[in-house]
């Protein structure tokens, strides 16, 4: 079953984030160390779970997650993200970490479209339930939704083979770059409908 999520599912939804992108190149690029990769991700995840639960959209299923941002940004306002950002993740993270996302960023803000869109942040599922329909119902909700808005939807990845995943949805691969000594990152647009 799919839902939206409740303040109460933070720390399941942290968990499933964190097992989800235990492997993923762009957060393994900015947590290197597989021993301090649990506490770094739960307060990257963490700030994600804060921002977008009153400013933008979280769904959750039994083993997964996805949290998007809406058309003009999230609802809370730029000040207030990065406010948490730094409140929340910054004394978390190390110097190296810091800049490793850093570059990251710049990258994904270049590859952005400017046009109003939906941006799935995040979907993850956990490992066991990968491959089980638990990622095609968690963006189906929020697909229907940019069609009846005529809205397009974008993402980012450093999972090649998550192109041909969402290629099936429509999804199309707008930008490919590479992070300086990182990742490469592709972004996927699918059009409005």
């Amino acid at each position: 079953m799919i839902r939206r999520a409740r303040a109460d599912d933070r720390q399941v939804i942290i968990e499933t984030l964190t097992l989800a992108f235990a492997r993923d190149p762009i957060i393994r690029f900015q947590f290197q160390s597989d021993e301090t990769y649990p506490a770094r991700a739960a307060a990257f995840f963490g700030h994600y779970f804060d921002v977008r639960l009153e400013g933008g959209e979280i769904f959750l299923a039994d083993g997964g997650a996805a949290l998007w941002n809406p058309p003009g940004g999230n609802r809370l306002g730029l000040d207030a993200v990065e406010g948490d950002w730094e409140r929340n993740v910054v004394p978390a993270l190390d110097t190296g970490e810091r800049a490793r996302y850093a570059a990251f960023k710049t990258e994904l803000d270049a590859m952005t479209p400017t046009e109003p869109h939906w941006y799935l942040g995040l979907l993850g599922t956990r490992p066991e339930r990968q491959r089980t329909g638990v990622a095609r119902g968690l963006l189906e909700p929020m697909l229907a939704r940019a069609d009846r808005e005529s809205l397009p939807v974008f993402l980012e990845t450093g999972a090649k083979g998550n192109i041909d995943f969402y290629a099936r949805f429509g999804f199309e691969q707008i930008a490919e770059d590479t992070v300086p000594n990182g990742p490469t990152v592709w972004g996927l647009l699918r059009r409005a409908r």
